[in-house]
């Protein structure tokens, strides 16, 4: 029974994440990198709480997926390709 916590806990924080990158792909939010970068490391804290509570493999999970999502806030531009196509 614990173990199906932890998957449809990850499955949440998966579609929360999904939906993220999807919102920000049709430009209905537009975040900047300091605010994806916080987004990751909360999802990477989920991630070592289910990791205490004894979900190892889907506080594992969760955990690569914010350290993945800081890693892309990190990468990403601030000026978000915006200012580029205004100019044309």
């Amino acid at each position: 029974m614990l173990g199906l916590v932890g998957v449809i806990s990850f499955i949440v924080i998966l579609l929360i994440v999904i939906v993220f990158f999807i919102f920000n792909a049709v430009d209905f939010i537009d975040p900047t990198p300091i605010q994806i970068q916080l987004f990751g490391i909360h999802v990477t804290l989920i991630g070592g709480i289910l990791l205490i509570s004894t979900f190892i493999g889907t506080g594992f999970l969760t955990m690569m997926l914010g350290l993945a999502l800081g890693v892309y806030g990190s990468f990403k531009s601030s000026d978000s390709g915006h200012e580029a196509e205004q100019a044309k």
